[in-house]
């Protein structure tokens, strides 16, 4: 096959319909804000795990995955691992006390544990970091769309049409209809990259068997990190992060950043019965991300494969353009009707990144800023502040989103370290705050304004030593700066990104923790949540 075939848009677009009409179906009783943000707390675990598993495996995930692979190994097994371990923590220590308090969200802890400042601080670094990580994630999603399709996306009007769908969604519906619409987009890209990978096993000469019998496989799914003796590389330095403690390290805090302290994949945990649905929620998910990474891959191989066994079928593109091999195979490699299919799976993936993103936004906008702002008002007048709230911020995510056309060679890259920018200080709050009974309102605010600058700095740095990473705003930006700001980045010492996050918890956590005085610790809200538990049981008894 080559190129799009009318077949594939009438499945794409029986697809988009039927994840309409079980939206608008789902969207259940909304008669306060915690409806709308919460689903009222009465949504079933198993489809919480679903939200977080398709909210995380945005169109990074399902295009820039199979990439590394074909271009690399399986090295980034290293941080599914700490995602793994990281989830595990969070189940155990951190959604209990974020059940306990009933915010709306989990700035509210924030507020409580240190105090009104942070709370604000917590919310605006979540608002900030993740417009711009959203709308990175919509435009790579469109990118990639238009690869596989052969349109046009420059103009933005595929960027505005798929927001728009979303957002018509999200404001519908509120966090149910996100919900239960990412069930069925959970499915979708699970379904499109095992048709794609069983499509790929049948191109190859030999199949499974053949890909089992290569020399290359070992070096193609290599893990672990090794030096030229063969032993395992644990730790090889600072300036470095391919070794087995950094990828672990990077995993973990990754993991206690997006999902604890991240209000777009921490409210699905709020939206369970019980804390125990939170934590099924969480510790689930942790069993399907090795085996959904895994799967792409498996895709990956599989095309390095298919162009090393077929090179004729069309070349593979350039180092800059990685990105695009996976996109170009479900256009010229899979029957019409199927890579129709496969595409839904990646518009499953922007979709329910946005969509997800959306109400998180809208949430921490009236719970952390115009609640306690617009005080003593009606429970159906903070529903209507919630709607207006999800218009206003779906507008500036696609704005952010087309600000990106022009970059796509580098938006991959660019999406995997937006989180280290504003997430390190807000889990440096949370961690002070559970784990020790240090840090106030002052000193934690301090922290987390020394934090992100940093972050930033390593950032720009990195751009200008390589500013082929660089998004052309950027770069546009380094170009006027004096030089000798430029010399000063230059001489800084090199920290291998897959470190900032370590540094940016540990300098905000530091900062905090420079004042003793504190109302709360971990080991107050471990003590209460033994004493609720004796209680609950004196009382079944």
């Amino acid at each position: 096959m080559n190129g799009w075939h009318p077949v594939d848009w009438v499945v794409l677009g029986a697809y988009l319909a039927a994840v309409a009409f079980v939206g608008f179906r789902a969207h259940g009783r909304q008669e306060d804000a915690k409806d709308y943000f919460l689903g009222g707390r009465t949504l079933p675990w198993w489809a919480a795990t679903l939200s977080i598993v398709a909210t995380e495996t945005s169109a990074v995930t399902y295009i820039g995955i199979p990439a590394s692979a074909f271009d690399g190994d399986w090295s980034v097994l290293r941080l599914v691992a700490g995602f793994v371990i990281g989830r595990l923590f969070l189940a155990f220590v951190f959604v209990h006390v974020l059940y306990r308090g009933g915010w709306l969200t989990v700035y509210g802890y924030l507020a409580e544990r240190f105090g009104p400042m942070t709370r604000t601080a917590a919310a605006l670094l979540f608002l900030f970091g993740r417009i711009v990580a959203s709308g990175v994630r919509l435009y790579a999603g469109c990118y990639a769309f238009g690869v596989a399709t052969g349109v046009d996306v420059g103009g933005g009007w595929v960027i505005l049409l798929l927001g728009g769908f979303g957002t018509l969604l999200t404001w519908y519906g509120g966090v149910r209809t996100v919900v239960w619409t990412d069930v069925i987009l959970g499915f979708t890209l699970i379904a499109g990259g095992l048709l794609a990978a069983a499509f790929l096993l049948g191109d190859i000469p030999g199949g499974l068997a053949g890909v089992l019998e290569s020399a290359d496989l070992a070096s193609k799914t290599a893990i672990f990190a090794r030096d030229d003796s063969g032993s395992l590389i644990l730790f090889s330095g600072f300036d470095d992060d391919k070794a087995l403690i950094a990828g672990l390290v990077f995993g973990f805090l990754l993991t206690l950043a997006t999902h604890g302290t991240d209000q777009d994949i921490a409210q699905r945990m709020l939206t369970c019965r019980s804390s125990l649905g939170g934590k099924l929620s969480i510790a689930a998910s942790a069993a399907l991300i090795v085996p959904l990474f895994v799967l792409f891959l498996a895709i990956g191989t599989l095309l390095w494969f298919f162009h090393e066994t077929s090179p004729g079928a069309w070349a593979p593109p350039s180092s800059e353009l990685m990105n695009e091999v996976f996109p170009l195979y479900v256009a010229r490699g899979l029957p019409a009707g199927v890579s129709g299919l496969v595409v839904a799976g990646l518009l499953a993936a922007a979709l329910s990144s946005f969509t997800s993103a959306l109400n998180a936004l809208a949430s921490a906008a009236i719970g952390d800023f115009w609640r306690p702002l617009v005080r003593d008002r009606s429970e159906r007048y903070y529903l209507r502040a919630g709607k207006i709230a999800t218009l206003v911020l779906a507008a500036l995510l696609l704005l952010t989103a087309l600000s990106f056309i022009g970059t796509g060679k580098n938006i991959f890259k660019l999406s995997l370290h937006v989180f280290t920018y504003f997430h390190s200080a807000l889990l440096g709050a949370f961690l002070l705050g559970l784990l020790t009974r240090r840090g106030r309102d002052g000193t934690v605010l301090a922290g987390m304004m020394v934090s992100v600058p940093l972050m930033l700095t390593l950032q720009l740095r990195e751009f200008i030593i390589k500013p082929t990473d660089a998004p052309d705003a950027v770069n546009a930006l380094i170009a006027h700066l004096p030089a000798g700001a430029i010399d000063l980045l230059k001489a800084l010492p090199h920290i291998a990104p897959g470190w900032w996050l370590l540094l940016g918890t540990t300098v905000c956590a530091g900062i905090g923790a420079l004042s003793s005085r504190s109302p709360r610790g971990f080991a107050d809200e471990a003590s209460d949540a033994a004493l609720d538990a004796k209680k609950s049981y004196r009382d079944a008894g």
